[in-house]
């Protein structure tokens, strides 16, 4: 099938986007959203998880320590 039967029966592209007048050409894809984690709750996270980490060796040494009965 050639280009010109394809626009005789009203198949023919959708043509592109106008380009705006301040030459920026649109996105194919959207932006992702930004990274709304600050640096400030990642370390305040890390430092719970830690702290959780921490926690858990204490507690199965203090088991270790204990008698067996």
């Amino acid at each position: 099938m050639s280009l010109i039967s394809e626009g005789q029966t009203g198949r023919a592209r959708k043509a592109a986007p106008p380009i705006p007048p301040s030459g920026e050409r649109p996105r194919a894809t959207p932006r992702s959203p930004t990274n709304t984690v600050h640096a400030s709750q990642a370390r305040a996270a890390l430092r719970r998880e830690a702290r959780r980490d921490e926690q858990a060796v204490a507690n199965w040494l203090r088991q270790l320590a204990r008698p067996s009965r």
